[in-house]
């Protein structure tokens, strides 16, 4: 979950950013207004070598955007609710059986994934890119994507 360095802005770690946002939400329908800090994919150096290299992570940190705001987030979240919720999430996720197909934005090839993998990121097996295999439950209407980034020639 969270630190218990008073100064820390995380109150909770997720292992997905659907589960992130998520609890984002959770938060600002009871007046607590947070974020989620940076994620993903990041660059790891080989101590050896020194060779970078891409290492995925499983963890969305949701930070509180108001210090005051910080206990009143921490104590929502400790609620049997609101862990059971959570919980609930996660299991659903982990008893999906059979797979799925996704295809990559980058090379657009398709490849089957397990079904728990929905709502992951994972590196494609054809190019090496990241994809995402989305989740039906997700509900990404109210999402804001921006405009699209023109292609480099």
């Amino acid at each position: 979950m969270a630190g218990t360095d008073p100064d820390d802005p995380v109150v909770f770690t997720a292992e997905s950013p659907q589960i992130a946002e998520a609890v984002v939400k959770l938060l600002a329908a009871n007046d607590v207004a947070a974020e989620i800090a940076t994620g993903g994919p990041k660059t790891t150096s080989d101590p050896l070598t020194g060779a970078a290299s891409l290492a995925e992570t499983n963890e969305y940190p949701v930070v509180v955007t108001d210090p005051a705001k910080r206990k009143a987030a921490l104590d929502l979240l400790a609620t049997a609710q609101t862990a059971a919720a959570v919980n609930a999430v996660r299991e659903r996720r982990e008893n999906r059986t059979g797979t799925v197909s996704a295809t990559c934005e980058d090379c657009g090839k398709s490849s089957e994934w397990p079904a728990r993998a929905q709502g992951t990121t994972e590196v494609c097996p054809h190019c090496g890119g990241y994809m995402d295999i989305l989740d039906p439950d997700d509900d990404w209407s109210g999402m804001d994507f921006g405009t699209a980034e023109p292609e480099d020639k």
